[in-house]
């Protein structure tokens, strides 16, 4: 069974804590994002589960969250965007949909991520849509 491969988005917002709840009910379910993040958001909640790295081919469980590790540029805390983690959050969709392109991942599901702190670090992003429409070569693209 191939996984599907989720970012979280921005994470000073929601997309972390939700991450780490839908992995904890979601067997086949890999994050693409910093462990770190993802440790805090569970304690924030309550979640005690372990978080271990998953690589291509690696066995899929439900007894952890399973995570591509991608570092953040900088520290953060739930509510304060910080636009040095743009790149950040564009790294965590380069790397799954990476693995998506290479069959390593069935599809890709993408947190809501903050445009506007994006272009503030000086990236130019109109959005997900056009982002992996770019990395996928085509035109056209729909989103489900």
């Amino acid at each position: 069974m191939m996984p599907l491969l989720l970012t979280p988005g921005e994470p000073a917002g929601i997309g972390p804590e939700l991450a780490v709840q839908v992995a904890t009910t979601q067997i086949g379910l890999v994050l693409v994002a910093d462990p770190d993040l993802l440790a805090s958001a569970a304690t924030r909640m309550g979640i005690e589960r372990p978080i271990v790295s998953w690589s291509p081919g690696a066995e899929l469980r439900s007894d952890a969250i399973q995570v591509v590790p991608v570092k953040l540029a900088a520290p953060t805390r739930p509510g304060q965007l910080n636009p040095a983690n743009a790149a950040y959050v564009l790294e965590t969709l380069d790397r799954a949909w990476g693995l998506v392109s290479q069959g390593a991942g069935a599809a890709l599901v993408t947190g809501p991520v903050h445009k506007g702190v994006i272009n503030d670090a000086g990236i130019p992003f109109t959005g997900h849509t056009e982002f992996l429409a770019e990395r996928a070569g085509v035109d056209r693209v729909v989103m489900l």
